[in-house]
């Protein structure tokens, strides 16, 4: 059995039952698994075995979910690529991971081709929605071998084996190639199903990229798990919050989730008092702060209160979700631990700390990885003992809700004290005249790091910099507070809409003396 599997089964008892729906495109189970076939077909006719790497370079489409389940029926290991990588980044990972072979959509051609001279292992080129390049093979006419993949090697893929390799962000250290197996993301799909209730994950509106993984494993599968229909927003011109708000709408979706900065889209949306959004019961948030302002405007206009989850790329992703019941009971927490998983909060030695004491975050369970690809190194210090060491720090209240502090390295030392970025981002988002903050630290003779905000205000806002600091001082210890603030109009983003740190490191750092 693999994840593609459930595509298998879910076709075989309601083949009529909608599945996907993209713009004006929808699909029931029967035509998505006939699709999947159809695609193996024509991956395994090339002679691309169970074990061997292909790259996928596309937005969010049909296409994508296809080609993803077939490369799974297959045994294949996926390893889908950031669209928005340069071309010298898509040669790395293309070389780092050995593919044979990539997928990609038309609009990303010119990468490819520029790419390829430079892949040592790279000899398959699929293109998808549109044909040109003579080296390269046309999806959407190509014939599979006798029709289908039957034969061919479907399903050949178990439990244990790999299926796909995941590049971490880089948002802190030279990107990883995480191996997930099909047994992590089922046991991530049933126990975001058990926790939040099949129900509620019943139809999804993905709009984060499908190559990352909140797209497809967080979002996609645990609907398809059981059976829902997956709406998903297309992502080539970028985040829509609009084209977001009306799919919710039309199409009764219950549950979304994103990074903060999407969130503070939808609350910015103009009329956004006329959009629909009854059906939607469980809004989820991952992957930063999100604004007071974020989180006032969408509680006008929300059936329920944005809930939060803590989860990372090792873990397949879900470590710790905050549902509904304990969001009054937490406040500020990432909730409780999912039921597969053990979370220890360790100092550097990886002794346990004390309940409330601030501490490295560690995780146990059937959803943890197998390590990454090509890199022993990094496996032995993020895999020790049987424990994933997440790099990220936390704490534990009497009642085990966890509470997520901060990234290892974003937390700024500055005068000998230990400045949680985070904390400070959280309470300069209380301000209504701030939309979004990023605390970053910058080198200084006196302080080693100073304390510096990266600020959006809200347009026409008069607010200023001693305004700020003074509503800082007024509700963290002096130290903590920003030293120094810059005003942008917008922070960089990653393609998960993370805020993108090392970015605004090297644009702020100061000049070196020459």
């Amino acid at each position: 059995m693999n994840i593609a599997t459930v595509i298998e089964r879910w076709a075989d008892r309601y083949p009529d039952r909608e599945a996907l729906v993209c713009g004006d495109r929808r699909a029931t189970y029967q035509e998505f698994e006939q699709r999947v076939e159809r695609a193996a077909g024509i991956v395994a006719n090339l002679n691309i075995a169970k074990g061997d790497r292909v790259a996928m370079l596309m937005d969010n489409s049909i296409e994508f979910l296809e080609v993803y389940f077939a490369l799974s029926r297959l045994g294949v290991w996926c390893v889908p690529l950031n669209t928005r990588l340069t071309t010298d980044e898509l040669t790395y990972f293309l070389n780092h991971s050995q593919a044979t072979g990539v997928v990609y959509d038309i609009a990303h051609e010119p990468a490819i081709r520029s790419c390829a001279p430079r892949c040592r292992a790279l000899v398959h080129f699929i293109s998808v929605g549109g044909w040109e390049w003579r080296e390269a093979l046309d999806y959407d006419t190509a014939a599979p071998a006798g029709g289908t993949a039957t034969g061919l090697g479907a399903n050949e893929a178990d439990l244990d084996d790999v299926q796909a390799i995941m590049y971490t962000s880089g948002s802190t250290s030279q990107p990883k190639g995480a191996m997930l197996t099909n047994a992590n993301w089922l046991w991530n799909a049933m126990v975001m199903n058990t926790t939040l209730s099949p129900e509620n994950l019943r139809v999804n509106a993905c709009a984060v990229p499908l190559f990352h993984t909140a797209g497809v494993q967080t979002n996609t599968f645990p609907t398809l798990s059981v059976g829902g229909k997956v709406v998903v927003i297309p992502t080539a011109g970028g985040f829509d919050a609009a084209v977001l708000a009306r799919a919710i709408a039309t199409e009764k979706v219950r549950f979304v989730y994103m990074a903060p900065t999407m969130w503070t889209a939808v609350s910015k949306l103009e009329n956004l008092d006329n959009y629909d959004f009854e059906s939607l019961s469980l809004p989820l948030a991952s992957g930063g702060v999100v604004p007071g302002t974020t989180v006032r405007r969408l509680g006008e206009v929300l059936k329920e209160p944005l809930l939060y989850a803590y989860g990372l790329t090792e873990a397949a992703p879900l470590v710790s979700v905050l549902t509904r019941d304990d969001a009054m009971k937490y406040p500020g927490s990432v909730g409780k631990p999912v039921i597969t998983v053990d979370v220890r909060i360790v100092d550097d030695d990886d002794r346990e700390v004390p309940v409330g004491d601030v501490g490295e975050i560690i995780v146990s369970g059937p959803n943890v990885f197998r390590g990454y690809f090509n890199n022993p190194d990094a496996t032995s210090q993020g895999l020790r003992d049987g424990w994933l060491h997440t790099g990220d720090l936390g704490r534990f209240d009497d009642d085990r809700a966890l509470y997520f502090v901060d990234r290892k390295k974003d937390m700024i030392k500055s005068g000998g004290q230990n400045v949680y970025a985070a904390e400070v981002e959280e309470v300069l988002t209380q301000h209504s005249d701030v939309m979004q903050a990023a605390i970053i630290g910058l080198p200084d003779e006196k302080w080693s790091e100073v304390v510096t905000a990266i600020v959006v205000l809200r347009p026409g806002s008069a607010t200023g910099q001693r305004e700020l600091i003074e509503h800082c001082r007024a509700r963290m210890a002096s130290y903590k507070k920003p030293q120094r603030m810059i005003f942008v109009e917008e922070l960089p983003t990653l393609a998960t809409g993370k805020v993108d740190k090392v970015t605004l490191r090297r644009i702020y750092k100061p000049e070196q003396p020459k």
